[in-house]
């Protein structure tokens, strides 16, 4: 009698290929979240509310898409598995709605822009989702211990953040450049993108044939599921807590580096500040998790990173110290949940299976997505609503003290209050590493008893 495949798969091939996969998507989502605001207003002189408002649409639309995708997901049965299907498909669409997002043809009226620029980043935040959500599925099955999905995620973080850092140093450059610079680069990004995740992909291991037919039946008794597991539910209200907080820092970065600060050339070096801190700190993440819970690191993690994002509130001209600083204490913070938070959410997947026999990865990561996606669009929204009420004007040299303190306020005061409550709610987590141990055991065991049974050997 067999026992499932557990973490013999994680050889270096399987960590590089997942990570790999998700490297070129990192880098178009981050130059959308913090240089495309600024580029259609200032570049492409489309109206701040405007954009917001297309970002509002996009993620709604997305949001809503998720759980429907995450259950298909489930629910698919092909000879490439469950989740391969979606991979291959969503990252060639990634590839060429984000090429049409930054390099809209030039005689576009602004009207027609809008309209061109709203289904450019509906369809790459499709696309997005068709790659995303099957992707963390597929490392919730990879590997079913803790140990190795702590390793497989941590891969995924270094490499996503490494991809961000790239686009940091080098996209937003070449944005700041103008709008051929932008054209070309984008080209690049979207040849890339399908090579990458071609070649990521097939690096994989073959997925669990066990798990094949064991999808949720439908997304209403899939979302009925994820709420009703009271480990997913609480996980819930705190990610679109604290989402709400964080959704307006990515596209307010440069505009308050820019005119509140006054430093326009650092963009670069206090992105890569952050980043840098996020991926040099995956190793103590790592390290701490052999000593701390899981759900205790993430809590004091989620103070910190209220701590240090408040910090933007102390900000004014020439305080780029102060920012850098904010830079690097909140890249520690938010790695944090970035390397563990996965494995965590995975347990609480295996939690639904040990009650419900189904394996519904997708549902579970795309119910996760959708409320941070949800939140994140309401701020990115509420952020291009505000700008427009302050009367920013991209063609001033020096801003009204409403528009400065409505960014500095958004900025910072926004992400204190949202982590802060967060942690308030996330502080109620029960669910023990002791007590997911005892549900592995006994999935485990169920397992290798159908396996027995049937006398057949899971792949």
């Amino acid at each position: 009698m067999a026992s499932p495949r557990t973490d013999q798969s994680l050889s270096l091939g399987t960590l590089i290929g997942y990570s790999l996969s998700a490297a070129p998507t990192s880098f178009s989502f981050l130059l959308f979240m913090v240089m495309y605001l600024k580029y259609a207003t200032e570049t492409l002189a489309v109206s701040p509310a405007a954009v917001g408002t297309v970002f509002l649409i996009a993620k709604v639309l997305n949001a809503v898409g998720d759980p429907l995708i995450g259950n298909w997901s489930d629910r698919t049965e092909t000879r490439m598995g469950r989740r391969r299907p979606w991979l291959l498909v969503g990252g060639p669409f990634a590839a060429i709605f984000g090429y049409m997002a930054w390099a809209p043809p030039a005689s576009l009226a602004e009207p027609t822009l809008i309209v061109w620029i709203g289904l450019s980043i509906i369809g790459f935040y499709t696309a997005y989702s068709i790659f995303e959500v099957p992707h963390m599925a597929l490392g919730a099955e990879i590997s079913l211990d803790a140990g190795g999905r702590n390793r497989l995620f941590a891969w995924r973080q270094v490499v996503r953040v490494l991809s961000s850092l790239v686009a940091a140093l080098l996209g937003s450059k070449l944005i700041q450049q103008g709008r051929a610079a932008t054209e070309s680069m984008s080209l690049v990004v979207a040849i890339l993108t399908v090579a990458f995740i071609y070649l990521g992909v097939s690096r994989l291991p073959k997925e669990r044939v066990e798990f094949r037919g064991r999808g949720g039946a439908n997304p209403f008794r899939a979302l009925r599921d994820v709420l009703a597991n009271p480990h997913a539910r609480l996980l819930l209200t705190v990610i679109f807590i604290d989402s709400i907080g964080t959704g307006g820092i990515a596209v307010l970065t440069p505009f308050v580096i820019d005119h509140v600060v006054g430093r326009k050339d650092l963009l670069q070096i206090l992105l890569a500040a952050n980043f840098g801190a996020t991926l040099l700190s995956v190793p103590l993440w790592l390290w701490l998790s052999r000593r701390f819970e899981k759900r205790r690191l993430m809590l004091w993690a989620m103070v910190a990173s209220g701590l240090a994002f408040g910090s933007v509130l102390l900000v004014g001209e020439g305080d780029w110290i102060l920012v850098a600083l904010s830079a690097l204490a909140s890249g520690v913070a938010v790695s944090c949940s970035n390397t563990l938070g996965y494995t965590l959410k995975s347990e609480i997947i295996d939690c639904d299976e040990y009650r419900t026999g189904e394996r519904k990865e997708g549902a579970y990561f795309a119910g996760w997505a959708f409320v941070q996606k949800l939140a994140a669009g309401l701020m990115i929204f509420v952020v291009g609503q505000a700008l427009e009420w302050s009367a920013f004007d991209p063609a001033a040299e020096r801003q009204s003290e409403l528009v400065l303190t409505t960014m500095v306020g958004l900025m910072g005061g926004a992400p204190l209050v949202c982590y802060l409550l967060g942690a308030v709610a996330f502080a109620r987590f029960s669910l023990s590493e002791a007590e997911h141990a005892r549900i592995r055991r006994e999935l485990d065991a169920r397992s290798a008893g159908a396996a027995g049974h049937t006398g057949t050997v899971p792949a």
